[in-house]
């Protein structure tokens, strides 16, 4: 890492459906909980999938004007929502516009719902029905420009729409342009609100939801389970403070963690399968781990994608244990979707966020469920049903996205910060 200027995290703020900020979010990681439950916000009844995970009792309300969230689409509250949360964790304000501090924010649909809304009211009501605002609520870009607005921010700001893997590439974004000195502060993170009749419909098709239709909405859920058969729709966002180290130590900011490697590869296959060798994707991680100037066996916790599809936890799994080694079965590596359901493009905002805080308290997430792991994930360590104690200085953090990208995060205990 010599030469390079280091970004490290100061901040984060999460919406989730296990509630708003770190310290709910937290203590539903600590307990255990699932968010999923039987879907009851429209007719499901054409639909094999049931549950979803959705923030309940949202009022937008209570954290913007009217004026404002009339031109917001639920993701993009979310995004605003979390910003803040994470401006006020990393004790930043900003009384004039900001050209050093930029924003860099992911999703993989993005307006959608907003769109599907208007396009109701176009075929029921005639072209004059559709909402003059549509415009500018439905694109992906609504997000990063609210955030930019809200605190006046006039440094570089990009949105990706990598998928489920735009949250790692949105904090991969902010990495490298702080490394290349063109912003010193750099919001970052995802935000998706996915949960509507007409995109909830897609995945069904598409057959990448949990079929799952018994009691036990817990169930519904269940990554690297032998009887794991898709994922639960979730929705949320996760934004992250990161920061040149210099410009942190002067203005006296707590550290949380450092992100000190990212890569991102395509495996030039399939748009929903992975490739079978998933050469791609092991490059993936090994480059993140060069860019970190580690090995392999400094990774002391895993957090795979493990989006709980049949084809996709084997397949990375395997990819995993190819990159540790013998250590392979000695690492934890715990699937952390069924806390949230998979948030798409916010997956790997909020997983970065897990694993900040898996960090600064030594503690491993469980992979929720998993009674009965498939028995080609036996001899790894996927901390079934029970979170517990174990010291961690690196994390590997991976985000899988339609379309054959691969991303790799690393993120490290802070180190030799001068202070």
């Amino acid at each position: 890492m010599t030469g390079k200027r280091r970004a490290v995290i100061t901040g984060m703020g999460i919406v989730s459906p296990l509630g708003i900020g770190l310290d709910a979010h937290w203590k539903g990681l600590m307990l255990g909980l699932s968010p999923a439950r039987r879907l009851t916000l429209f007719d499901t009844s054409h639909t094999a999938a049931k549950h979803a995970a959705w923030i309940e009792d949202w009022d937008a309300a209570t954290w913007l004007p009217p004026h404002k969230l009339k031109r917001m689409e639920r993701y993009c509250q979310f995004a605003v929502v979390a910003a803040r949360l994470a401006l006020e964790n990393a004790g930043l304000t900003f009384n004039e516009p900001q050209q050093r501090v930029g924003v860099s924010i992911g999703t993989a649909v993005g307006g959608f719902g907003v769109g599907e809304q208007q396009l109701s009211r176009f075929l029921t009501s005639g072209p004059d029905a559709v909402s003059p605002s549509l415009g500018v609520m439905g694109y992906p870009a609504t997000a990063q420009g609210h955030i930019c607005m809200e605190f006046g921010l006039q440094g570089p700001s990009y949105t990706n729409t990598n998928s489920c893997a735009a949250g790692n590439s949105a904090i991969g974004d902010a990495l490298r342009t702080i490394q290349r000195g063109e912003a010193d502060v750099m919001l970052a993170g995802a935000a998706e609100a996915p949960i509507s009749p007409l995109i909830f419909k897609a995945f069904d098709n598409l057959g990448a939801m949990s079929s799952y239709d018994g009691n036990e909405p817990q169930l519904a859920y269940r990554p690297l389970h032998k009887e794991r058969n898709g994922f639960v729709m979730g929705e949320g966002s996760a934004i992250l403070v990161i920061e040149e180290l210099s410009h942190a130590l002067a203005r006296g900011a707590t550290v949380l963690a450092e992100i000190t490697g990212y890569a991102i590869t395509n495996e030039a296959w399939h748009m929903a399968s992975p490739e079978p060798s998933g050469e791609a994707m092991l490059r993936a991680m090994r480059l993140a781990l060069s860019d970190a100037g580690i090995q392999p066996a400094d990774i002391d916790y895993v957090s795979p994608h493990a989006s709980g599809t049949p084809a996709n936890d084997i397949n990375e799994l395997t990819q995993i244990r190819r990159l540790l080694g013998p250590r392979a079965s000695k690492v934890p590596i715990s699937g952390t979707k069924p806390f949230t359901g998979h948030t798409l493009g916010a997956a790997g905002s909020v997983e970065a966020v897990n694993c900040v805080l898996a960090m600064q308290n030594n503690w491993v997430p469980p992979t929720l469920a998993l009674d009965d792991p498939d028995p080609a994930a036996l001899d790894s360590d996927l901390v079934p049903l029970k979170g517990r104690h174990h010291e961690i200085r690196h994390i590997l953090s991976l985000a899988l996205g339609f379309g054959g990208i691969d991303t790799a995060l690393v993120i490290s205990r802070p180190a030799d910060l001068g202070q």
